[in-house]
């Protein structure tokens, strides 16, 4: 009898071992399902580690701790805390019913040619449950890179779940004719649209150049993506 307890405890105890010593790199294939992140380098538990984050392009977003949330859990619900200290960048990833982001924080570089310049979170949360929009909220803030047609202009929004979609409309924070709608679904799609409503030929031929279209108040293109190694997919 006592050496049924001595196993079983033994047992017990080992499994909690291997649970408490798991590596980090148990959630590396999770935490870039998607296929628009990699981890180049991973160290440490599944309670506490560090994880190397880049882009399918290659672009490092930089070094993460990362831990898993032991009360969600319990709970069934995969809740992975990442901050990048010092960049100033934390959010949290979400992979149980709910499946997304939340609480997204700090500075994101953008350098593509379509859409250059800096985007600024502050507690984003773009949550999805059955491929559709469940939470939304936030606030972003986009400041483009200087050129002859948004100018280095500062544009804000707070995004909102509409028609199952997340969607952040940001406008100019000192007012004009000029929009960018983000807008992402469940199955990982992402797009931006860049309106800018202006009669100036100059204005007008210096976006078409840069492959924007004309309408009825001025130019606009839509640049969408996907979160895949698969290239950006580019529209008038």
């Amino acid at each position: 009898m006592k050496t049924r307890i001595l196993v079983a405890v033994l047992a017990g105890l080992s499994a909690v071992m291997v649970v408490a010593l798991a590596p980090v790199t148990l959630l590396t294939s999770r935490l870039t399902e998607g296929g628009g992140l990699a981890v180049s380098e991973a160290s440490g538990t599944v309670w506490r580690g560090r994880v190397s984050l880049v882009t399918v392009q290659g672009r490092r977003l930089g070094g993460f701790q990362v831990g898993l949330s032991p009360l969600a859990l319990l709970g069934g619900d995969l809740r992975l805390h990442a901050a990048d200290k010092a960049a100033g960048r934390a959010f949290v990833l979400r992979a149980g019913r709910d499946k997304g982001m939340e609480g997204l924080s700090g500075p994101i570089m953008l350098d593509t040619a379509q859409l250059a310049g800096r985007i600024e979170a502050k507690d984003v949360d773009a949550l999805f449950r059955d491929a559709r929009c469940r939470r939304a909220g936030g606030q972003v803030r986009f400041r483009a890179a200087q050129g002859p047609l948004l100018g280095g202009t500062t544009f804000a929004g707070t995004p909102a779940c509409i028609g199952g979609d997340w969607v952040a409309r940001l406008t100019p924070a000192s007012g004009g004719g000029a929009a960018i709608t983000l807008r992402a679904d469940g199955a990982g799609r992402l797009q931006a649209e860049i309106a800018v409503a202006t009669a100036d030929p100059v204005l007008v031929q210096a976006a078409l150049d840069q492959g924007f279209a004309k309408d009825a108040a001025g130019v606009r293109r839509v640049i969408s993506t996907r979160l895949s190694a698969e290239k950006a997919v580019k529209r008038p």
